[in-house]
């Protein structure tokens, strides 16, 4: 493949992470490597604010789309307000993001949403180069949320149908979220934790093969001075992994040449939201592990770095997220949110 194709290519494997090698159809078989880590695209940052806060955040809330990352976030600051937001990577890579929550008859809230990442369409081969025909690539998560909450406490799961499809072949997966958070009761401040993706294969590309799925234990916070126009926040990921859980670009050396800051920081992500004013939010974020393993000899650039905005027009909020990967290239997220009792006319 040559181009962007080639890109595509590139970017399927690495988020899948189902290691299938230089991803091609030879005679009806798909090779694969050893290792089978899957679905790793439920953590792709696919809205805007996570988008633009780093890519990691489990205390943001106030966002009809945020419970996707945690659903201790799914509260009624956010019922009724169906949200859309679409992002596209380089190579002609598409995603998108749909939610809508509702408060239920009890005093929880309810939510559901849909992520959709499209890898586009790529050629076929046999093992003498004939061409077989296009195939396609995309992968989804259908995801059903529910919270509740006390005076200073909120908890949540998310229970999330994960399906994968590469060509012919298929791999689906059930898994849950359970978040819980708390809410100093005089300052804004909140501090949570989140265990995600935690539950079980359905059905493996290829028969006999166990696929890992992508769990994670995180930690965050969120804190905003008083008189200041700014919060701030901050996310620890990956917690429950003991042995390097990092990509080394250089084979040749190993983790444990690594600073410990370095290793430390790969798994901390830091944002900031400026807060002008009641219609405007701008937002910042920085991603260490991301700056790291897509740094090149010529360095690193903005790779890591973050940012975006959000504001309110008319009975529409409309928002933008920037994220650097590299010196070249990143990906920008789209959003629309709307709230549905202000097109009510009863």
């Amino acid at each position: 493949m040559k181009g962007t194709a080639g890109f595509r290519t590139f970017s399927l494997c690495f988020s899948l992470t189902v290691s299938l090698g230089v991803v091609m159809v030879i005679n009806g078989s798909l090779f694969a490597q050893a290792s089978f880590s899957a679905f790793n695209f439920i953590d792709n940052p696919t809205q805007t604010k996570l988008a633009s806060l780093g890519g990691v955040n489990i205390t943001g809330g106030n966002d009809p789309l945020m419970f996707l990352s945690s659903p201790a976030l799914l509260d009624t600051s956010s019922t009724d307000r169906p949200a859309f937001h679409y992002l596209n990577f380089p190579g002609g890579i598409h995603a998108a993001s749909v939610a809508y929550s509702f408060s239920g008859k009890s005093r929880g809230v309810w939510g559901i949403g849909l992520q959709y990442m499209d890898y586009g369409r790529f050629d076929g081969f046999d093992a003498i180069g004939m061409p077989t025909g296009e195939f396609g690539a995309n992968e989804f998560a259908l995801v059903l949320g529910y919270s509740q909450g006390t005076e200073v406490f909120r908890y949540g799961a998310n229970a999330k149908l994960l399906g994968s499809v590469l060509e012919a072949y298929q791999a689906y997966a059930l898994i849950f979220d359970f978040g819980v958070n708390y809410h100093h009761p005089e300052m804004d401040l909140v501090l949570g934790i989140n265990a995600r993706n935690i539950g079980f294969g359905l059905r493996s590309y290829m028969e006999g093969q166990r696929l890992q799925l992508p769990s994670d234990l995180r930690l965050g916070g969120s804190f905003k001075p008083e008189y200041a126009p700014m919060r701030f926040h901050m996310s620890l990921r990956n917690l429950q992994q003991r042995e390097v859980d990092f990509f080394i670009p250089n084979p040749a050396r190993s983790a444990l040449e690594l600073s410990s800051m370095d290793r430390i920081f790969r798994r901390v992500v830091v944002g900031v939201e400026v807060l002008p004013h009641e219609s405007l939010s701008l937002r910042l974020g920085y991603n260490h592990l991301i700056r790291k393993e897509f740094e090149t000899a010529s360095g690193a650039g903005f790779g890591g770095f973050s940012g975006g905005f959000a504001f309110k027009v008319r009975k529409f909020e409309l928002s933008y997220a920037r994220m650097f990967y590299n010196i070249p290239g990143g990906s920008n997220v789209f959003g629309i949110t709307t709230g549905i009792n202000e097109w009510r006319t009863f």
